[in-house]
């Protein structure tokens, strides 16, 4: 994939967008609670027209709202270009989309990978099969987006990951994953991207990797595309300048989003 063609797809005109934003409260059978949800829905050219949809996972300490406003303010702009549904699901201050065997009502995989998608499926006009959903995120949200993604392979065609925390092993304790998983070290490892590696090899998904050169998280991302590299797992990774900050993922996000758009629309024009 050229700059080029990059640059052109994102610097089109972004001219009278009227996409809408809905606010929700999904329940979550697994948790035995409530989940605030935005949806952002792009406007329909015709009259039944059905979407593809990009669930988008914020990172540690943030918020769908924040998301909006501060990490990735382009996206109704992007659901109009594009023509995607974006589903932007709270995943709570520190919740890294795991099932915590400690919390009971800390249980986001399930509600990202099984229970969401089917909500957005009964009330929303998707296009609802594997080749037609995304998952994307940065920070927590990149982790999440390759740990629940491959996870569950059979709902999500593409993973994007931006400055993903792909391995919190080393940062556990300040990140509270003794507090989700337990204290007994050994455990962590069956929550962690670069431990669940392998499952690539055959989930037969779409993978765009983006990290920041001046990122903390650099060398474990590094760490990620070389192993995909060595088993032979194809996948985009993009190392370009930038820093673990909203000015980074909200740029990445756009390359990310492009990727899914022709993710989704291969072979129709």
């Amino acid at each position: 994939m050229k700059h080029s063609m990059l640059l052109l797809w994102l610097l089109l005109p972004l001219m009278g967008m009227a996409a809408t934003v809905d606010t929700l409260a999904v329940f979550s059978n697994a948790m035995g609670k409530s989940v605030r949800t935005l949806v952002i829905s792009p406007e329909a050219k015709k009259a039944g027209q059905r979407f593809p949809a990009v669930y988008v996972l914020h990172g540690y300490s943030g918020n769908p709202d924040r998301t909006l406003k501060e990490d990735i303010p382009s996206l109704p702009a992007l659901a109009d270009q594009y023509g995607i549904l974006f589903i932007l699901p709270d995943g709570a201050f520190d919740s890294w989309y795991i099932n915590s065997p400690v919390k009971k009502n800390s249980q986001y995989e399930t509600f990202i990978g099984q229970e969401l998608v089917s909500y957005v499926d009964q009330h929303y006009p998707t296009l609802a099969t594997r080749d037609q959903r995304a998952l994307m995120g940065w920070s927590m949200g990149g982790h999440g987006a390759l740990y629940v993604g491959v996870k569950h392979a059979t709902n999500f065609g593409a993973l994007g990951s931006i400055c993903g925390a792909v391995n919190f092993i080393p940062f556990a304790r300040d990140f509270g994953i003794d507090k989700l998983v337990g204290p007994d070290s050994t455990q962590w490892k069956y929550y962690n991207v670069l431990d669940n590696a392998p499952y690539f090899i055959f989930s037969q998904q779409q993978l765009v990797i983006s990290c920041g050169a001046g990122d903390p998280f650099l060398a474990y991302n590094r760490r990620l595309h070389e192993y995909l590299e060595q088993q032979h797992v194809p996948h985009t990774y993009i190392e370009e300048p930038g820093v673990h900050d909203h000015d980074y993922w909200s740029k990445a996000a756009q390359y990310q989003v492009l990727f899914m758009h022709q993710y989704f629309t291969r072979g129709k024009y």
